[in-house]
This record gives structure tokens, sequence and C-alpha cells, in this order.
């Protein structure tokens, strides 16, 4: 007798067009980004760059993401979702891929950080052309699936922990960066000769057609206070915002923390990554496709509590335990594995997709709104103590647990 195939292998191996293209070229982006990704602050360092300007560029990385949010939509709308995914792929990951490897001041990282900001642009642009076409019921395993590319690239991080102890941090980092450069580029072009433009994409073409790019970005800050009013698109950009925040001082000062606060080695913090991708992969395979895929707010919920008290565990562990952060790690990637498919499975749940384009760039642009300050924030609160922007990101995480007991869509739909 023939054994049911999971849900989610299924989807993987039954994909076809823009989905399984989307999907399959992921691991060409994530395994380099995670080699690099958790020695990125360290690097800075090292490079003479202050914990307070670590933070100032995520600010100023994120304030100029607003700009190009804006213009993210209607650019999607004007160039198509497969030129535009190819031009700003390029520009948003190649290019800093080779300034961060030549890298030799802050000044380098400033001009960086401007070029990867266009990256709202190809995060629109890419989102819709790997999900407009894609079966409704499908959606969340296929995110699932985008997270699993980059969570097996995460177990690469001890390797890259250890080749950074054997040949030094800073020349192993400019290696890191040109393979980076390479391996992206390679997927931005395969992904560009592969595609196809998606049905709603030709539509917004057609629709587009003469029409200048700064009456479709007027049409789209128009647009602004209707999608608030819309109640469940506004707890989207809430829990995008507040999640931002939690994504930007993690990413920022995790290894600051260990580094700096715990004392670790480069091949120590190495292994933590990798804990977490390990976890989050178990929950991927295990427990997501057991749970409800078109119902969210309640697994929304629980990964937030459980990221929460990941962070806690962080903020008081003692200098040198290795258990203590690994334990903290743990429970931390147990949200993260909730929180990641679900987020954006709420947020294509709740846009209407005849204005996908354009809502996605309204929400990226308010979410960096609310967001971009805190770069700089977690940075002035890291130099007086390692451990405080972990617990301006617990606050922001139970702001973000408020909101959604609170305004929960799905309890009056139900109750309807």
């Amino acid at each position: 007798m023939r054994t049911p195939r999971s849900p989610l292998i299924a989807s993987l191996i039954e994909a076809r067009g823009n989905p399984r293209a989307c999907m399959y070229t992921e691991p060409l982006w994530g395994i380099p980004f995670n080699l690099y990704a958790p020695f990125a602050s360290v690097y800075m360092l090292a490079l003479g760059v202050s914990e307070s300007s670590i933070g100032l560029i995520a600010t100023v990385g994120l304030s100029l993401q607003m700009i190009t949010s804006v213009l993210s939509g209607p650019i999607t709308d004007k160039l198509g979702r497969k030129r535009a995914t190819f031009i700003f792929d390029t520009v948003s990951w190649s290019i800093p891929a080779l300034i961060w490897a030549f890298a030799q001041d802050v000044t380098w990282f400033y001009a960086a950080a401007i070029c990867n900001s266009m990256l709202r642009i190809t995060m629109t642009s890419w989102t819709c052309l790997f999900i407009e076409d894609a079966p409704a019921n499908k959606v969340v395993h296929f995110w699932t699936w985008v997270h699993i590319a980059g969570l097996l690239s995460g177990l690469v991080a001890p390797v890259a922990g250890l080749l950074i102890e054997r040949f030094e941090l800073i020349p192993t980092m400019r290696a890191f960066y040109f393979f980076t450069f390479v391996s992206m580029t390679a997927k931005f072009v395969i992904l560009n000769i592969v595609c196809t433009e998606t049905e709603q994409g030709m539509r917004r073409l057609d629709e587009t057609r003469g029409v200048p790019l700064r009456t479709l970005v007027w049409e789209l800050i128009r647009t602004i206070p209707r999608v608030l009013r819309t109640r469940g698109t506004f707890l989207a950009v809430v829990v995008l915002a507040m999640n931002a925040i939690y994504i930007t001082i993690r990413g920022s000062f995790f290894a600051v923390l260990l580094q700096e606060g715990l004392g670790f080695s480069p091949g120590q913090i190495g292994y933590f990554p990798a804990i977490r991708s390990a976890v989050i992969l178990l929950f991927f395979f295990f427990v997501i496709p057991r749970l409800h895929q078109e119902r969210h707010i309640g697994t929304l919920v629980l990964g937030i509590i459980a990221t929460a008290a990941g962070t806690v565990l962080l903020i008081f562990s003692p200098v040198g335990s290795i258990g203590f952060v690994a334990l903290a790690t743990l429970v931390e990637a147990v949200g993260a594995a909730l929180l990641a498919p679900y987020i954006e499975a709420f947020v294509t749940a709740v846009i209407d997709p005849r204005e996908r384009a354009t809502v996605l760039a309204i929400v990226g642009t308010l979410v960096l709104a609310v967001a971009s300050p805190f770069g700089w924030v977690a940075g002035l609160l890291s130099e007086q103590a390692k451990s405080l922007p972990f617990v301006l990101a617990l606050g922001v995480l139970t702001i973000a647990l408020t909101l959604l007991l609170i305004r929960n869509p799905e309890r009056e739909t139900s109750a309807r």
C-alpha cells in the first residue's frame, strides 16, 4: 500500500512555472547570505566601524528603503514583475556584495546600504512573480519552502566560523562577499531566463503603458488612507513593522552581544545560526504541515510568545554560557518557525490580488516608516550595555502580541 505523500513535499514536487523556479534557485541566494550575515557586524567592527555607526547604517538603509518601497509598486507595474526583479536584484545584492568585499571604512558600508536599499523594489516584484500564479491553497507551503531553502543554507554558518578562525576575519569575509557576488548573480540570471511574466503582471503592463511613473506614485499615495481603513491590512502593517524591528536588532547586534558581551569566539558564534536553522527545519517538516493553512492569527500569537521567551533567555544569559545561549536560540527558533511562513501568508491573504503590487508597496513603506529609527536607537543602547538592544526588541514583540490579541480579524469572521 502506498504511503500518502506529505502535502509539503508534494507542493515542492508538483510546483510548476514561476513558483518552481523561485523555490529551486533560492539556495543560490541563501548559501552566500548565511555565510556572511552572522559575522557582518563583527566584520564592520574589525574595520573600525563603531556600534552606533552600525546602528546608524541600518537606520539609513531602512530610511532609504522607505523611498524605494513607495516606488516599488509603480516600478513593478511599469517594468513587469520579471524585468524589475532582474534589474533590482542585481543593483541591491550583486553590487553591494562587491562593495562589502572591498570595504575599508564606514563610508563603504554607507555606499553599500544605499545600493542595498533597492531591495524593496525586488521584494515587491519577486513576491508577485513568485505567488501571483500560484494556487491559493499552496501559498503557505511555497513560502515554507523558501524559508527551508534559507535554513538549509544557514547550516553553513559553523563552517564560516571555523574558516574565520583559521584564516582570520577580514580576509575570510572578503572571500565570502566575492562568493556572494558570483552565486547571487547566477541566481538572478537563471531566474530571468526561466520565469515568465505573470497574468496580473501582463495586465498591469497594459494598464500602465503610457502612464507616467509620477502619476502611478501619486495614485499609490492617495490609496494609503483606504488601505489603512482595511482592518486586516492595518494589522499586517503593524505585525510586519514589529517583526522588521526585531529582525533588524537581532541581525545587527546578536553577534556583537555574543562576542563583545558574552565572550564567544567567531567559531562558537557560528554554531548558533546552525542550531536555529536545524530547529526551524524540524518545525517546517513536522509541525507546520499539520497546522491550519488558511487561518493565521493563532499561529502568529504562539510564534511571538516563543520569540519573546527566547529573547528573555538571551538577555539573562551568563557570560560564556554556551548552554544558556543555545537554549535561548532553540526557543527563539520555535517562534521564528511559526512566524516566518504565516506572516507572509497572512499578508497575502488580506491583500486584494488586483492591487497586490500597489498595496505591497504601501505596506512596505509604512513598515519602514515605523522601523527605520530603531537600528540607530539599538546601536546607542548597545554602546551602553550589549543586552539593551534585546530589551528594546522584547518591548516591540510585546506590542505586536497585544495588538494581535485585540484586533484579530479572524475572530470577527468566525463570529459572523
